[in-house]
């Protein structure tokens, strides 16, 4: 039975750690033309970082966000952030599932603190762009 929970527990791992590799290094984009940019993965715990550059409509057109996340098989979860200034501060954050090796789809609540607090919801399907 240790054997079997062993097995089972090096499988669950090695598919994380394979998704997480899977994102590095890449750029998706948005059908709104934001753009997420993976700069570092840790393959062992599926963790990784990068940077959200906002689309070109609205009010915050082209503004870079901290980007946190995780992997877990094919689901993903990340929070963008931009808390050192005033303006376009806001905080989302972003829970969704890869459909295939190259499509994310993601569901976000972003929290605005400036100049009131409010909060949004937003999906976005984000097909990886080509490596060049």
């Amino acid at each position: 039975m240790f054997r079997i929970i062993t097995a089972l527990f090096l499988l669950l791992a090695s598919a994380a750690a394979a998704s997480a590799q899977g994102l590095f290094p890449s750029l998706w984009q948005s059908q709104r033309g934001a753009l997420l940019k993976i700069l570092a993965v840790d393959p062992a715990t599926g963790n990784f970082t990068g940077v959200f550059v906002s689309g070109p409509a609205g009010t915050c057109q082209g503004v870079p966000y901290d980007l946190v996340g995780r992997v877990r098989g094919p689901r993903v979860v990340f929070q963008t952030s931009r808390n050192w200034t005033t303006d376009c501060r806001a905080t989302t954050v972003w829970s969704g599932r890869f459909v295939s090796p190259t499509t994310l789809v993601t569901r976000g609540v972003a929290t605005y603190a400036y100049p009131r607090t409010y909060r949004s919801t937003t999906t976005a399907t984000m097909p990886a762009l080509p490596k060049r």
